[in-house]
């Protein structure tokens, strides 16, 4: 067997085949000795924006940088600078000016002072990342200043990011709400959602029962102190790649819904007294009625018109007639259950609404305790206001088909006390027992 001979060694290419390949190359390549130029690639003439190599060539190549970076260079040289990576700095371009480039130094093999010196521009690349900070830093500074609180979660419902309205709106710090899941700063957050409107396509981070997409849901959220409020969220999924995180805008909710109450009270309230007016009355009736075709029994109908209130008001004044209505909205609400409901009318006009009773006695009860409460004076400023009242009662369905008539009978029972004596009671049917009506 002959011996096997060795592969010999590929031929090294020549100074010029190797001066043609880095031609070819894109970016700056640059050979310097003794920090002058001996060699540069066709793309080193063009970043530099000269006329040919030879207009570079035996020139100091500091003269292509910034002045600042030329000192640096001439003060620590280039052995130094070979040893670091690419090093970011700025270059002269003729013609132009400046251009922002990164630049790395390589020692020749065998040779003290040659260097090798790749170079590209990066200006593209640096005017795109300061665009981009600047896009960031107006989205930061909107963020900043809306008053929406705006958080971002992942499909775990785990909060990544928030901004300070958003910790504004729990009493926390961003840097506490960070990690936290969302889920735990909310109270019973489908209390009002409507499933059905979400739709069978909705979609949901994890542990965070609220629809995204940008549906908006109410619920009570938990501030840092403990303390709860209403909110109103609304969800948006953002997708990138396999993952999708949520983005989030929480309002605090607690003024409008202080504003609704109010407008509430006020559509069903009485201002002076403060007890529900004929709207809310007119609701507790029908309410009454419902649960009584479901129960059995039977209503009554209590009108209360006060006696000798009108004197009160044109010798003392209206600010005492206030004064003794409300005292006696005090005095009637001690009167009732708490199932049942005393309403001022107008005026000096209260009805009660007395539910679920067996007999027309329980109603007569009632009717006495009113004049037991009201007999005692009212004193207001050092004077002695004495009311009594007159009162009107009817049952439902003794004394109507509907309520509507059971009212009307309850009036003019009233007015029946009233042409008697007043300061008393009657029922509109007059072949109630008496022993119905008699006390113990």
């Amino acid at each position: 067997m002959k011996p096997l001979r060795p592969t010999p060694a590929p031929p090294c290419p020549s100074p010029r085949a190797q001066t043609d390949l880095l031609d070819l190359v894109s970016v700056l390549v640059c050979i310097i000795r003794g920090g002058r130029v001996r060699f540069l690639n066709r793309a080193g003439v063009g970043m530099l924006g000269l006329d040919s190599a030879d207009a570079a060539t035996d020139a100091p190549f500091v003269d292509f940088l910034e002045d600042d970076y030329r000192e640096l260079i001439e003060g620590s040289g280039w052995a130094l600078l070979a040893e670091e990576d690419f090093l970011p700095l700025r270059m002269k371009r003729a013609g132009t000016g400046l251009f922002e480039a990164e630049m790395r130094v390589r020692h020749l093999p065998d040779e003290a002072e040659g260097f090798l010196i790749e170079a590209r521009d990066i200006s593209r690349f640096v005017r795109s990342a300061e665009a981009l900070r600047e896009r960031e830093e107006r989205l930061q500074g909107v963020l900043h200043s809306v008053a929406e609180g705006i958080v971002t979660v992942d499909d775990q419902g785990v909060i990544e990011a928030a901004n300070p309205a958003f910790a504004s709106i729990f009493r926390a710090t961003t840097a506490n709400l960070i990690g936290r899941p969302l889920g735990h700063l909310l109270i019973d957050p489908e209390s009002e959602i409507d499933e059905r409107a979400i739709g069978a396509a909705g979609t949901r981070p994890t542990g965070l029962p609220l629809a995204p997409n940008g549906r908006t849901a109410e619920a009570l959220g938990r501030r840092a102190d403990g303390s709860l409020f209403p909110l109103e969220l609304s969800l948006s999924e953002l997708r990138h790649g396999k993952g999708r995180l949520f983005t989030g805008i929480v309002r605090d909710i607690s003024e409008r819904k202080e504003n609704e109450d109010r407008i509430n009270r006020l559509a069903h309230h009485d201002t002076l007294t403060g007890l529900p007016n004929r709207n809310l009355l007119k609701d507790r009736i029908n309410h009454a009625l419902a649960r009584m075709r479901r129960n059995g029994g039977q209503i009554a109908v209590l009108y209360v018109d006060l006696d000798r209130f009108k004197p009160i008001n044109d010798n003392l004044g209206h600010e005492a007639g206030d004064a003794v209505l409300c005292e006696v909205a005090e005095r009637l609400s001690l009167c009732i259950r708490s199932s049942d409901t005393v309403a001022r009318i107008g005026g000096d006009e209260f009805v009660i609404v007395v539910e679920e009773i067996a007999r027309p006695g329980e109603a007569a009860m009632v009717a006495r305790k009113i004049l037991d409460v009201l007999a005692p004076p009212i004193v207001h400023q050092g004077h002695c206001c004495q009311v009594g009242a007159s009162i009107g009662i009817a049952v439902y369905p003794l004394d109507g088909t509907n309520m509507e008539d059971v009212c009307k009978a309850a009036d003019i029972a009233m007015y029946r006390v009233k042409n008697t004596g007043r300061n008393g009671f009657c029922f509109y049917s007059e072949d109630v027992p008496l022993e119905e009506i008699e006390f113990p």
